[in-house]
Order: structure tokens, then sequence, then C-alpha cells
């Protein structure tokens, strides 16, 4: 009898996962929006020139250990080209001083924060 291994997903977690695809079809099937995203983060375009100027400037906040042209999964631009700031561990807002609030957007370009956890490099053996 053949065996195979796979993931113990739930419906929430498989409809989680459709909901992500179902956004990446759309942003990868855009040739690009009124903020000059491509897909992929492809390159060119005001989300990369944004980034850009404000790379360091993002990766000085706690928690960020990354930032990235990326596409919007949540709210109303859900599918569109914006700046994605990784952060470690996503805290309450009330935890947080005034200076170490992300911005909702830089420069007309949107910034989502995605929890990604610690990001290091792994063992080559």
């Amino acid at each position: 009898m053949k065996r195979t291994l796979g993931p113990a997903w739930t419906a929430d977690d498989i409809a989680a996962g459709e909901n992500v695809a179902e956004k990446w079809k759309t942003f990868a099937s855009n040739t690009g929006d009124e903020t000059g995203g491509t897909p992929f983060g492809a390159g060119g375009g005001k989300v990369a020139e944004v980034l850009a100027r404000h790379e360091a400037d993002l990766m000085a906040y706690p928690n960020v250990v990354a930032v990235s042209d990326g596409v919007c999964l949540t709210g109303d631009d859900a599918g569109k080209a914006c700046i994605n700031v990784y952060v470690s561990q996503k805290v309450a807002s009330d935890t947080l001083q005034a200076d170490q609030h992300l911005p909702d957007q830089l420069d007309g370009v949107r910034v989502e924060v995605i929890e990604a956890g610690t990001i290091g490099i792994l063992p080559t053996e």
C-alpha cells in the first residue's frame, strides 16, 4: 500500500490559500496600474522608485526584517502593487510609540505589513 504525506489543512486554511492565490492571479494578469506596479517585482514603476527612496528608513523600524515591492493581499487595494514590509512579529498598535508606527502609505503607494517571523541564513550542511 502506497502512503502519501501531506499537510492536514482545515477548510479555513484551504479557503485562505485560495483567496491569496486569487489575489496573485489578479496581480499577475495586471500589466500595470496607476502606481506603475508590475507583476512579481519586475522592477520599474512608481512602487520600485518609492521603495528605493524609503527602504533604509523602513528597515530601521522595530521588528522589520525585510521590505519588497509586491502585491496587496487585503483591503480595497487587494491585487494591486504595493510595498510589502515584513516584520518578525506583529504587535498591538497601542504598545508602540508614535515614531514606531509604520506608515500606511508612502508617496501615494500603499504599505502592507506582513508577519514573516525571523529571517535568517540557512546552514549549508
